[in-house]
């Protein structure tokens, strides 16, 4: 499978490029009023108001650093809806490599407190988590990013 790495924090990440729609240079966000603290804000792409979950708040590491690496991973969302995006911020967006989740998979059990990350790898260069959206977003997550806007103006 073809694979985006990336980091959050000092963790090293990956998501399937299938699920991927494009990415983006990060550009000023603007905040929403009431929106959940790992909601970095919005932007306008394509006259669609697209809202961008910080990973790295939501993993408990901090803001996302404005670094030249990062970027805005934009998917759909929810994934059966091709017209409604949602960005994703991180850094070390950089690399396109081929893994194999089957062969590289390692035997892991997350905390029942933790958010469930997705499958973790091994590879060359050590640990890699496949992020899985669907499941590290509780249903009352996606509810709210549900509810932000996606039309007019932010």
């Amino acid at each position: 499978m073809l694979a985006l790495l990336f980091q959050i924090g000092a963790s090293r990440f990956a998501l399937d490029a299938r699920h991927i729609k494009e990415v983006v240079p990060r550009v000023g966000l603007q905040p929403l009023a009431c929106s959940p603290s790992w909601v970095a804000g919005v932007f306008v792409f394509r006259g669609q108001v697209v809202s961008v979950l910080d990973l790295h708040r939501l993993l408990g590491a901090g803001d996302c650093p404005p670094c030249l690496s990062s970027r805005i991973i934009l998917m759909p969302f929810p994934p059966d809806q091709k017209g409604r995006l949602l960005g994703l911020l991180a850094t070390q967006v950089a690399e396109l490599r081929e893994i194999d989740p089957a062969g590289q998979a390692l035997p892991y059990q997350f905390p029942n407190a933790q958010p469930h990350l997705g499958a973790v790898l091994a590879d060359k260069e050590g640990i890699l988590h496949l992020l899985d959206l669907d499941r590290l977003l509780s249903d009352a997550m996606k509810s709210e990013l549900l509810a932000l806007p996606v039309k007019g103006s932010p």
